[in-house]
């Protein structure tokens, strides 16, 4: 198998192109044989002129807020205590805390996403204690 990339001015032109190739050449096509033949394509419509909208005008200076601060670094002992706590309560709520962060388990959760995955196991922990 062949893969290319191809760049196009217009979605048209690019229609057009994949138009022309022959299903016999692509991957799971009918044999060349079997290869029906392609309808002609009619001419499309020229697109419209693009609209150029003024740039917004902006009255008086917005400040920037002021970066969130990183959250600490914590050791995986300690999210591996608050999961257990968790667990001990609710195991689907433990394994949908983990689902939400795309992991099966917390031991495939990477370092850097540890101190947001015990915020939410602690969440998780004060909604099944109220």
């Amino acid at each position: 198998m062949i893969q290319v990339t191809l760049n196009f001015k217009t979605i048209e032109a690019a229609r057009q192109a994949l138009l022309d190739i022959p299903a016999s050449a692509l991957v799971g096509g009918p044999a060349p044989e079997e290869a029906p033949v392609p309808k002609p394509v009619k001419a499309a419509k020229p697109a419209p002129a693009p609209v150029v909208a003024p740039p917004p005008v902006i009255a008086e200076p917005v400040e920037a807020p002021a970066p969130a601060a990183a959250p600490a670094a914590i050791e995986y002992t300690t999210l591996q205590k608050a999961v257990f706590a968790l667990a001990a309560k609710s195991r689907e709520a433990a394994a949908a805390v983990a689902a939400h962060f795309g992991v099966k388990t917390f031991k495939e959760l990477p370092a850097d996403q540890w101190a947001s995955a015990l915020e939410a196991v602690q969440e998780r922990i004060a909604i099944l204690e109220a």
